[in-house]
């Protein structure tokens, strides 16, 4: 059931729309993608440590590459969970660092209740503003994000491969590729659209980063391949081992495969842990990654095979230096016209209620 509810931001009420029926795996459901602005919570945690797709691939690629070298692992979070994985698995040495304070503090109780601090040195700080005695050997990290660069994970690992770690270090994941589709928000909430109501939280927290509302990028969990109009085409690619670039332009043309309707764009990605191993897929597994929908078009445009939709996509690193702002310009070619838009998503964004999307899910009382 969507209806009305409300949050405090900086004294500031905001109406939102939020689905409050109860949690069906089978559902779509929308949530705020959160975590380049950075924030967290209880709930996200959790999503990750029971997350036994990302669990099993970075463990098949940690048991090969730490034994016997040094690691560092960049935003360990609240469980450290691969530093405690490198540990298990006989690494040399193993250095955590996490740069949220909140977070720090529960991952430092944790390692201090448990005795982790006997083989883990944990680091408060983002892994840019510190240095070590010596480079490692391995660098894990788990900064990732619906779209796969969107949490900075270019320039925090170009940066880490800099000064670090060793020449011949290996980073682990190996490669993301962040794939695109065009789709029907409309099609795929047919009865309206609200956020999840456990989400809220997260939102609310988004909002005090930023100091007030904004159009937060929107998460849709629990939906596949029969949500997409078109065939798909890769709009990111990171390669963690390889030529790490931080920004980048390029162009796609994606052609509808299904008769149906149009309003943007859905993005999810491709993980590799090991670049010999099948990747993880957030479009057909269920992972705590989630696809991600982009508006393109104010309105659906009816479409029909054999139709395109060319793409030009461009990311560069936002004002901090660090996380990426991304813009999509979209050229719709059918048989009632030509239509064009373009979507922005941007690490300190400025829009609320710019697109009817948002006005929608952020109703005026």
């Amino acid at each position: 059931m969507v209806e009305k509810d409300r949050i405090e931001v900086a004294g500031q009420a905001v109406d939102v729309l939020v689905d409050s029926s109860p949690w069906d795996g089978k559902r779509p459901q929308l949530w705020p993608s959160v975590g380049m602005y950075p924030c967290y919570d209880e709930l996200l945690y959790d999503f990750m440590s029971m997350d036994e797709v990302r669990n099993e691939a970075y463990r098949d690629a940690l048991e090969l590459v730490v034994p016997g070298r040094s690691v560092l692992d960049i935003g360990t979070g609240r469980d450290l969970n691969w530093a405690l994985e490198s540990v298990g698995f006989g690494a040399d040495s193993v250095t955590a660092v996490e740069g949220m304070p909140e977070t720090y503090e529960l991952a430092a109780e944790q390692a201090a209740e448990n005795g982790w601090l006997d083989d883990i040195t944990l680091l408060r700080g983002w892994s840019s503003e510190i240095s070590l005695p010596r480079p490692v050997e391995v660098c894990v990290s788990e900064i990732i994000g619906d779209i796969g660069g969107a949490e900075g994970a270019a320039a925090i690992l170009a940066d880490a491969r800099r000064r670090l770690t060793t020449p011949d270090a290996v980073f682990v994941p190996h490669r993301c590729v962040t794939y695109a589709a065009a789709t029907c928000f409309a099609d795929i909430f047919p009865g309206g659209a609200g956020f999840f109501a456990e989400s809220l939280n997260l939102l609310g927290q988004a909002f005090r980063v930023h100091g007030g509302p904004f159009d937060v990028l929107l998460g849709v969990a629990n939906v596949g391949p029969e949500a997409l109009v078109s065939d798909h085409a890769p709009v990111e690619d990171l390669e963690f081992n390889g030529d790490l670039r931080t920004e980048g332009e390029g162009s796609a043309t994606l052609t509808v495969a299904r008769r149906g309707r149009v309003d943007g764009l859905l993005l999810w990605i491709r993980l590799w842990c090991l670049p010999d191993r099948a990747p993880i897929d957030s479009l057909t597994m269920r992972t705590n990654w989630m696809p991600v929908y982009l508006p393109l078009f104010d309105e659906p445009h009816p479409v029909d095979v054999g139709d395109t939709l060319r793409l030009a996509v461009r990311h560069k690193p936002g004002d901090d230096g660090v996380h990426p702002d991304y813009s999509v310009a979209a050229s719709l070619r059918t048989a009632h016209g030509p239509a064009f838009g373009e979507f922005r998503t941007e690490y300190r964004p400025t829009a609320f209620r710019g697109r009817p999307i948002y006005q929608q899910l952020f109703p005026v009382s």
